[in-house]
Formats: C-alpha cells, structure tokens, sequence
C-alpha cells in the first residue's frame, strides 16, 4: 500500500564561491610621440646593453631597470602597471609595490617557451610595436592542475591575446605564459614586468 501523499514545500540553502579565480586585466593607452620616444631608446641602447635572452629564441632582453629612465612614457607606464598590479591582487590603493621591467625585442622567428614567475604577484607586458597582423601573440596556459602533466597542444589548453600598441596585460604571476612565434619583419617589440607587494 502506497504511503499517502503529503503536502509541503523543500527548502534547500545552498551558494556558489569562485576560489582562487585567475584575474586577466587588459587596459588600452594612448600611443604617440612618447612611447614612440621609449621604443627608439630602446632600440637605442641595444648597442651598449649586454642581452639577456633566457627562454626567448631570436629576441633581446634589456636590463630590468627600465622604469628608472627619465623619459614621459615611464612615468604613465608606472601608474598604469601599478592600477593594474592593485586590479589584479585586490589590494588597498595605498599597498606599497616594488616593480621591476625590461624590454624585449622579437625579431622574425622569435618565441618565449611557456613558463611562470615564481617570485613576484603579478606578471604583464605592455606593447609599443607590434606588426599589423596579429602574430607573436601572448599565450597564455590553463593553469589547473590535471593541465599541467602536460604542455599546452590546442586551443581549449590557450588563450591566445594578439598584441597590438598601448595594450597593456597584466596577471597572476603563477599563471603559465609563452609567446607565439612572430612570423613577420617588422619587430615586436614590448615592455615586460612583474610586481612584488611589499611587506612591512
């Protein structure tokens, strides 16, 4: 025999919580006679600058001290990386922050292999040439953990961001990234940086 039917209603609680997201910020600067002013001092200074090409394939490294130069691109890059580095941590606005960059100049061919920052929060790049199609792009890698056994093969494993002027990214330093081979003449060319917040 059936039990007889009983009136009611069901209440369930329950909530969704994102742990851990990967924040992207992507922030779009004006481009013209100063960052055209930074990109020439680069270049520049390749003459006299001793290369640091680790994990690039036909591309330069600069030294790392490249928002100390006295030009009015730097001062606007440093408040641009510093809106960024507090976007991407949720830091309070007054956290102190030590950031360090260096350019890096692609030539045809030139890649990055795909690797993290372990010593720093916040990793980004923000590009002053770029050649007309969008080649070379930054890659960047799935970052959950059955992911990684393995290297990124496909599409559904990166997300791939065409470089352009005045784009400027900025993420989690944890985050794996690479550059795509940049398959054009006209050179890449890009600030990169990562930013560490300080701690009294």
């Amino acid at each position: 025999m059936n039990a007889p039917a009983t009136t009611g209603s069901w209440t369930a609680h329950g909530a969704l919580q994102h742990l851990w997201p990967t924040r992207l910020y992507q922030r779009t600067t004006p481009t013209g006679p100063d960052t055209a002013a930074l990109a020439e001092e680069i270049l520049t200074r390749e003459h006299t600058d001793t290369s640091r090409s680790l994990g690039v394939a036909s591309a330069r490294k600069s030294a790392p001290d490249i928002l100390t130069w006295p030009l009015p691109a730097i001062h606007s890059l440093n408040r641009w990386i510093r809106q960024a580095a507090l976007s991407v941590t949720g830091a309070a606005p007054q956290t102190p922050l030590h950031t360090t960059a260096w350019a890096v100049h692609y030539r045809t061919g030139g890649f990055h292999e795909i690797h993290a920052h372990h010593d720093s929060a916040v990793s980004g790049v923000y590009y002053l040439r770029t050649a007309p199609d969008p080649t070379g792009a930054l890659e960047l890698a799935d970052p959950r953990p059955a992911r990684l056994a393995t290297e990124p093969t496909g599409p559904g494993d990166l997300c791939a961001v065409p470089p352009r002027p005045g784009l400027l990214i900025a993420f989690p330093s944890w985050l794996r990234h690479g550059v795509a081979p940049h398959h054009c003449n006209t050179a890449r060319l890009c600030v990169a940086f990562n930013v560490t917040l300080e701690t009294r």
